[in-house]
């Protein structure tokens, strides 16, 4: 008698001893130990997929779907290095901000040049149309599409900038940055989800290196916030880094310049098309966080209007004062007539 086995089942087979058909089945059992811990690493596998894209996978271009971030708090501290405890009933005294320096130079123009992202492009855009001449003002772009200062992981904005600027002068640095920095830092082998503490102060130094860098190289900063954005839960985020720029450029003593007032309504919300000339103009692209030209040109008009009345300020106090401006000199007392 043979014996076969079919699907985990064992027939006893005649063997052409007369004794014909099948006398008995047995089911085999077989281990499950192999199939379960296929099973349980595929669960594992997948959670570890899932927290990779989740860290990893927030695209870094510019027209990302802003509802795949969650609502964000609308408030947040300012970040500021740790100092020594004031002695009790001593009294605390905040630290003035540092004075910025325009230097105007006689016989070039004033080289302005633009860093950021694809926001950042479109600004320099805007504020070469309006301000390069060839005589005054010349305005160089250093702003690349698709990064940002959450994830130099991926493009290091600071190490991209002391490049760009190795062996260049620029007299004014103008900063336009975060449509890609709603997302989590790596620092130091840490992830650091959005909003978070330690994101939060993360984010905070890597804005003071970078207005440290473009100091160090002799240019003014001028720190441009995001606009209005469509989706409210981008937006949101986006008025969180606003707050987060406004905080540092006050501590830093670098001026900054709001889009929102210039990218709203008559309601102070979105709308794609703003009045301009008398008459609405399409203003925003359509991820409802670009600009077209026109809402380029319409955002660069504040940060032009700045830097002119800023190089204004510094030519006059240049100039050399008059007898009669100065006053009388210390050793000649002044008449009494």
């Amino acid at each position: 008698m043979s014996v076969r086995a079919f699907g985990g089942w064992v027939f006893n087979v005649a063997d052409g001893s007369g004794a014909g058909g099948v006398v008995s089945r047995a089911r085999v059992k077989r281990r499950v130990l192999g199939r379960m811990s296929v099973f349980i690493l595929g669960i594992l596998l997948g959670a570890v997929l899932g927290v990779c894209i989740a860290v990893f996978g927030a695209p870094l271009l510019d027209e990302i779907d802003p509802s795949a971030f969650a609502s964000a708090p609308m408030l947040i501290a300012a970040v500021h290095p740790a100092s020594p405890p004031a002695p009790a009933g001593a009294a605390v005294q905040a630290a003035p901000p540092p004075v910025q320096v325009l230097h105007v130079a006689a016989g070039r123009p004033l080289v302005i040049g633009v860093f950021g992202d694809s926001l950042g492009d479109g600004l320099w855009a805007g504020l070469y149309r309006q301000l390069r001449d060839g005589k005054t003002y010349e305005v160089v772009r250093f702003s690349r599409a698709a990064t940002g200062l959450a994830r130099y992981d991926y493009v290091n904005v600071q190490e991209q900038a002391a490049a760009q600027l190795s062996g260049r002068h620029i007299d004014i640095a103008v900063v336009m940055v975060g449509a890609n920095d709603e997302q989590g830092i790596i620092e130091s082998r840490q992830v650091d989800g959005f909003a978070t503490a330690r994101w939060r102060q993360v984010y905070a130094g890597r804005i003071d290196s970078l207005v440290g860098l473009l100091r160090s190289h002799g240019a003014a900063v001028y720190w441009v916030g995001l606009p209005r954005m469509r989706r409210n839960s981008f937006d949101q985020k986006a008025q969180l880094l606003n707050s987060i720029y406004a905080s540092r450029a006050q501590a830093l003593g670098v001026p900054f310049i709001p889009t929102v007032p210039a990218t709203v309504d008559g309601h102070g919300g979105y709308d794609d098309y703003l009045v301009d000339g008398g008459r609405p103009r399409l203003m925003r692209a359509k991820d409802g966080v670009h600009m077209t030209m026109a809402g380029y040109l319409r955002i660069a008009a504040p940060v032009s209007g700045a830097i002119r009345a800023d190089v204004g300020r510094a030519i006059a106090a240049s100039r050399p004062q008059s007898r009669a401006d100065a006053g009388p000199a210390r050793d000649e007392p002044a008449s009494d007539e």
